[in-house]
């Protein structure tokens, strides 16, 4: 038999949803996405950009840096960090972290990509010079990435040459 509802036990839906994550065992991934969430806030705009937040077990923390430098600068800086964390998430959610190297940014090279959001203005000439330049480089990728260098160089310098007072 069913069991009846009276309209006083209504509960958040939250809840609900909660304990039926819960009992398909993806209660620990909705906790660490919620640390994970709070990490920018904890650390601040500098090392945000040079970390990110890779997992989360037991109360540990493991976090990627894009260098053992960062790694270093983090390891003196982990209880002020670990009691930050804590303190946002209103629990004792984490009690060690633990960092290392391994975190590659999406946008790390943008200064140098400032070309690549122009249109790209090619010569029939420099096609065919970009084209005799990278021809003999048996290795393919590194042959494109010279194409690509050469042809945001080129657009670069043309842009320039557009510009009135150059």
């Amino acid at each position: 038999m069913r069991k009846k509802y009276s309209q006083t036990r209504l509960q958040p839906i939250g809840d609900i949803l909660f304990s039926a994550f819960k009992k398909r065992g993806m209660a620990a991934k909705l906790e660490e996405n919620a640390l994970f969430k709070l990490w920018p806030e904890a650390v601040g705009a500098q090392i945000t950009l040079q970390t990110q937040p890779e997992s989360w077990h037991a109360g540990t923390l493991f976090v990627k840096t894009t260098s053992s430098v960062w790694v270093q600068q983090l390891h003196f800086m982990k209880n002020d960090i670990r009691q930050k964390m804590n303190q946002l998430a209103g629990k004792t959610a984490i009690k060690e972290i633990y960092f290392t190297v391994g975190y590659k940014p999406a946008n790390k090279n943008k200064r140098y990509n400032a070309a690549g959001s122009q249109k790209i203005i090619l010569k029939e000439r420099d096609k065919k010079m970009i084209a005799e330049c990278t021809e003999a480089l048996a290795d393919r990728e590194l042959a494109e990435i010279v194409k690509r260098v050469m042809k945001s160089e080129i657009s670069r310098r043309r842009s320039l040459e557009e510009k009135p007072g150059r």
